[in-house]
């Protein structure tokens, strides 16, 4: 029994243990610094991370075990440098590895495909005088909230979906439904709207689409039977693969395994930015449309 207590047992042990445990921040950072291969899904892209990482691990305790105990605490240090200095916390890592897991195990996109048809007159007035996406005070909420979330490595991967997605995280996460007053379709400026972050879906929906265009993207209103809601221009329809590991990554604990939903307009990807869902692209509130009713750039 002593004998197993070694202290040479209990340093191949501690090895062998450091050996395991930088498997999972080593993928992390291979997948997260490393272009996905391109003919492959992406779901196999993280599972290879994983298997590379694994590989390097053996190689390098095989070539020399202090090597790996260096690699260990070097890792720890970069961690500690990172959370004391820049904006790359253990929370961070954390989260970029439970994007990982997502992506490997979530389903399939569900493909919706519609029509855009044109709204009444006096509807489509109504709303796009509610708009303000060029007004200072609009501007100012939308570049400071899309900068809130996300650190900046994410930005430089994914460019400007970063900023929409942390846009959409702010709005919605703080968003309270207030009703209309009786007998009132009351449509809120985004500039009272920004004070109170409250009210009906219009109201959001039009916060949603002005914040989005203040900081340079493409927005639209979507109208069903009894709801109002955003939908933002996210790529091309070949672009989905990509903008679904986005959300995945983003947004790893809200998808879950859910799906990544889209309509497609002309050959446009445009995803839903609605408070119904929790992550941009999240399910159809209401399935079955009215109008939509879009913006010039």
């Amino acid at each position: 029994m002593m004998s197993k207590l070694k202290p040479q047992n209990l340093a191949r042990f501690l090895v062998r243990f450091i050996q395991i445990i930088v498997v999972f921040p080593m993928a992390v950072l291979i997948s997260f610094y490393i272009p996905p291969v391109s003919f492959i899904d992406y779901e196999m892209n993280f599972l290879l991370c994983v298997v590379i990482a694994a590989i390097l691990s053996v190689g390098i305790t095989a070539l020399s075990r202090k090597l790996i105990v260096v690699m260990f605490f070097g890792m720890v240090g970069f961690i500690f440098f990172s959370s004391t200095f820049t904006s790359y916390s253990v929370d961070n890592l954390y989260s970029d590895y439970n994007a990982m897991l997502v992506n490997m195990t979530s389903s399939t996109n569900k493909v919706s495909y519609f029509k855009p048809i044109r709204g009444t007159y006096f509807q489509e007035r109504r709303v796009k005088s509610a708009m303000q996406p060029t007004h200072p005070v609009v501007r100012n909420f939308a570049v400071e909230n899309s900068t809130r979330y996300f650190h900046d490595e994410y930005y430089r991967k994914h460019g400007k979906l970063v900023r929409y997605f942390s846009l959409f995280k702010h709005i919605r996460l703080n968003w309270k439904y207030v009703n209309d007053p009786v007998g009132l379709d009351y449509y809120s400026p985004p500039t009272e709207s920004i004070s109170l972050l409250a009210g009906d879906c219009d109201d959001y929906a039009i916060l949603m689409a002005s914040s989005i265009m203040a900081i340079g993207g493409e927005a639209r209103v979507v109208i069903s039977s009894s709801h109002m809601y955003t939908e933002v221009k996210v790529g091309k329809v070949e672009d989905l693969d990509n903008i679904g590991y986005v959300v995945r990554t983003l947004f790893p604990d809200e998808v879950n395994g859910g799906k990544i939903h889209f309509h497609e307009t002309n050959g446009d990807l445009w995803i839903n930015f609605d408070y119904t869902a929790h992550y941009p692209g999240g399910p159809f509130l209401e399935p079955e449309l009215y109008s939509v009713i879009s913006f010039n750039r």
